[in-house]
């Protein structure tokens, strides 16, 4: 039942109201239930003078609340399930068919890491913006993650990182999930041990491996309005999505803007030119993607003044460079009629570098840097040995393994490498213990150990070895 004060109706009037419907007229009294919650009061606007003009609304009891998890609004594409989200979400619109996310192990780690696997951004450009809000969580997660798996492929450790991000990233969807009053994702509903498990079960792609290629999202692409501007996520099998990514134009994501140069990344601008991606007139589109190509030419330019700085390593030059191209960046910029960046809407010379500064995805300079660990050679680790790669770490001996590793393993099939690299560490352990024990200083007195215990000592000298990494394609 449900229950209305209508105080302005007179008794005449109130007799042509609905019947399975209570009204309060002036003077009754509204019954008090022990569950409040079994009724509703509506607030009914006041009503005309003539009665007769106006429809009054039914209130149906038990008609369950409209949410995005309760009953759907009616979809232009028929029912109540909304239209397909570009290959976004499952065939049921629940979820997005990326959520859950697997949980790393030591088999999908690798996968992770790829810096060739898909990933798609998820915001304004292809998700609900009113209604079905529980999509807008579960991709605020997904962009989490993966920021967090960015950074983790950068350690050591990539695999305790990549879990404890993993943890904490759904452990937060779950506060949110419980911070709204619709229906929560039901993992959540679990603690602990149970709670990991549920959500790994449910995940769809818990190898981290896709079955087509799809574009990836950049951050700063994501604001464009769609157009050629704007390089959307295609669904799974797009033969449009093939076909872009085999075209001659592959747009990778843009280190922009360029990090403020400074006395403490000036080595890492000078001795990492070579290794960072060329973006020459002949790679860029002539047409569309503007916003891409004046970024990418920025890039160039601040390449060449910086040759001009790097045979001394000069860092007045580099930062006089810097802000020259930024500002000539800027004013074209202002030509177009699309978007601006934001730097570029600063009013002064000052505002205008220290954004760019803060907004540097790379300030030191470091994108092209790796941090692996030789005591346990992992695939990805043997792609970047095996690839255009140069040793940074200055250990004395380091050289010896990681020469032996590129000369003897490399052109060997996927399985022969991994035992190869295994055979070239324990080659490099009895050589630095024997022949070469002279040679250097053993801190960790791990020569002294027996066989096994030797080459657990040795991972504290093998682990965070620097490789300097080309991000180059072939033929530039």
């Amino acid at each position: 039942m449900v229950i209305s004060q209508l105080s302005h109706l007179g008794p005449r009037q109130a007799q042509i109201l609905p019947k399975h419907v209570h009204y309060c007229l002036p003077g009754d009294e509204i019954p008090i239930a022990d569950d409040y919650d079994m009724y509703q009061r509506e607030v009914v606007p006041q009503l005309p003078l003539e009665l007769g003009q106006v429809q009054l609304p039914l209130l149906i009891q038990g008609e369950p609340v409209l949410s995005p998890r309760g009953r759907r609004p009616v979809s232009p594409c028929g029912g109540r399930q909304p239209c397909p989200l570009d290959g976004l979400t499952d065939s049921f619109g629940s979820n997005l068919n990326t959520f859950p996310p697997g949980k790393p192990n030591r088999d999908n780690i690798g996968n992770i890491c790829k810096k060739s696997r898909a990933k798609t951004v998820y915001g304004r450009q292809n998700l609900p913006q009113t209604g079905f809000s529980h999509l807008s969580r579960q991709g605020q997660a997904i962009n989490e993650l993966e920021e967090g798996f960015t950074a983790c492929c950068r350690k050591p450790d990539k695999l305790r990182c990549a879990v404890d991000v993993w943890k904490k990233t759904l452990e937060d969807f779950c506060v949110s999930e419980f911070s709204v009053k619709t229906r929560h994702y039901h993992c959540c509903k679990k603690s602990g041990s149970e709670r990991e498990t549920c959500f790994n079960n449910d995940a769809p792609n818990p190898s981290y491996v896709t079955s087509a290629a799809l574009q990836e999202i950049s951050s700063e692409e994501i604001s464009a309005a769609a157009s050629p501007r704007n390089l959307k996520a295609c669904p799974p099998n797009s033969p449009k999505c093939q076909e872009d990514m085999d075209s001659k134009y592959k747009l990778s994501g843009l280190a922009f803007p360029p990090g403020e140069p400074k006395s403490s990344n000036i080595q890492n601008i000078c001795k990492l030119r070579k290794y960072r991606p060329l973006y020459t007139d002949n790679l860029l589109p002539n047409t569309g993607y503007g916003h891409y190509v004046r970024r990418a030419k920025a890039i160039q330019r601040m390449e060449g003044e910086f040759k001009k700085c790097c045979k001394t390593d000069d860092v007045a030059c580099a930062h006089a460079g810097w802000k020259k191209v930024l500002g000539k960046f800027c004013a074209q910029e202002q030509i177009v009629k699309t978007k601006h960046h934001e730097c570029c809407k600063k009013r002064d010379q000052t505002s205008m570098t220290s954004c760019f500064a803060s907004e540097a995805p790379f300030p030191e300079y470091d994108r092209e840097v790796e941090v692996l660990n030789l005591g346990n050679v992992t695939e990805d680790d043997l792609q970047i040995l095996c690839g255009e790669s140069k040793l940074l770490s200055k250990q004395k001996q380091m050289p010896l393994l990681v020469s032996s590793i590129k000369e003897r393993c490399c052109a060997l099939s996927q399985d022969e490498k991994l035992r190869c690299a295994a055979e070239q560490r324990e080659t490099f352990i009895k050589t630095l213990c024997g022949p070469k024990k002279s040679s250097w200083k053993d801190a960790q007195d791990c020569c002294s150990k027996d066989e096994q215990g030797r080459e657990q000592c040795f991972t504290y000298y093998l682990q965070n070895i620097s490789m300097a990494v080309s991000q180059r394609t072939k033929g530039q």
